[in-house]
């Protein structure tokens, strides 16, 4: 015989879902209707996001603040830029691919002419096609701009510029702070196996486009990210490591490095972004600097982005000032060299982390 307590609970709970997500997508589309800033910007830290691709292609440009529109007049050669789309989408034609190809390359040839100071890194591609494939071409190209000169401008000055990774490599190294003040056993094993904080380098610079093959991940991620301050790709960073302990603790060491480095597929975004919220009030980007003593240079994105950007939506982004950011030479001054080896000598499988 069927149980009718469980077909009954079943139905009720489906129903009460259906009726929860109707709820939120009415909110959503109310606050879009009023440009309701706030209200977007809390719900896409809410279990969801934006729910939908369709939502998102009017809710981003607001929260980037490209949606009264910014003109565009393409002037760029689409002759300079060789890259593809990775692992999505899946279920289109080889003709549409290679068109969204085109326009890909396009679009990132198209907002390097507009900023000549950007010089391409590898992965910016990565960020672009998300956009892209969300927005279409014509607000994606303001949209990833925006991105680039508020939220990910370093590596386009400094690994262009100066071939040098150093900038992120502290902004790395700030997460593995966070993962130290967490949990310092997982900690220790990482140091005492040489895992160094590079591990997560194309996770931030690419907003884990590329490491993640569920499109559906990816956009919540976005989702998350355009509506936080620029540290969040370091606390969604930490949130995976310190969630993946248990099976980082069980790995061989040999295979470690391979283990950290991939993200399982199937990780429980939500609860990573829940996670990663809890880390954000917790570990401010300037109480990390100052309880790690690795200070960012004052024009880094994350010591510039509260006054140039904000949470509030009010500011006017001042693109004028981004690439003066970028005009400014930068150099790695002597004690920033001593200070890294300072925090490396004190990591060493020596260092007593109450495991023995």
């Amino acid at each position: 015989m069927h149980d009718l307590t469980k077909t009954t609970t079943g139905v009720k709970m489906s129903l009460a879902k259906t009726m929860a997500r109707t709820q939120r997508l009415n909110l959503l589309k109310r606050a879009v209707l009023t440009n309701d800033f706030t209200t977007l910007r809390r719900m896409a830290r809410e279990p969801e996001g934006f729910v939908r691709d369709g939502l998102r292609r009017l809710i981003w440009p607001i929260l980037l603040r490209t949606h009264q529109g910014t003109y565009i007049d393409e002037k760029g050669s689409a002759n300079d830029v060789e890259r593809s789309l990775y692992y999505y989408p899946q279920d289109i034609t080889p003709n549409l691919k290679a068109h969204k190809q085109q326009e890909l390359k396009s679009m990132i040839v198209e907002i390097l002419w507009r900023n000549p100071r950007l010089k391409y890194y590898q992965g910016f591609h990565d960020i672009c096609t998300v956009f892209l494939l969300v927005l279409g071409k014509k607000a994606a190209i303001p949209a990833a701009e925006n991105v680039a000169l508020f939220f990910t401008r370093y590596p386009f000055y400094y690994y262009a510029m100066l071939d040098s990774f150093d900038p992120i490599s502290k902004q790395l190294r700030l997460m593995m702070s966070i993962i130290e003040h967490e949990d310092i056993k997982l900690m220790g094993f990482m140091e005492r196996n040489n895992i160094m904080p590079f591990f997560a380098l194309s996770w931030v610079l690419t907003w884990f486009s590329h490491d993640l093959t569920d499109f559906g991940k990816i956009t919540r991620l976005f989702d998350l990210f355009i509506a936080s301050s620029v540290m969040m790709p370091l606390y969604v960073s930490s949130a995976i490591t310190l969630l993946r302990k248990d099976e980082l603790l069980s790995t061989d060491p040999e295979y470690l490095h391979s283990k950290v480095t991939h993200i399982p597929q199937d990780i429980d975004i939500e609860r990573i972004i829940e996670m990663a919220i809890q880390l954000e009030a917790k570990y401010s980007s300037l109480y990390l600097q100052k309880s790690s003593g690795i200070w960012l240079h004052d024009e880094s994105t994350i010591n510039t982005w509260d006054k140039d950007w904000g949470i509030d939506g009010s500011r006017v982004p001042d693109r004028l000032k981004a690439d003066q950011y970028l005009a400014n030479e930068v150099t790695i001054e002597d004690w920033e060299d001593e200070l890294l080896d300072e925090w490396i000598s004190k990591r060493t499988p020596s260092t007593d982390y109450g495991l023995y």
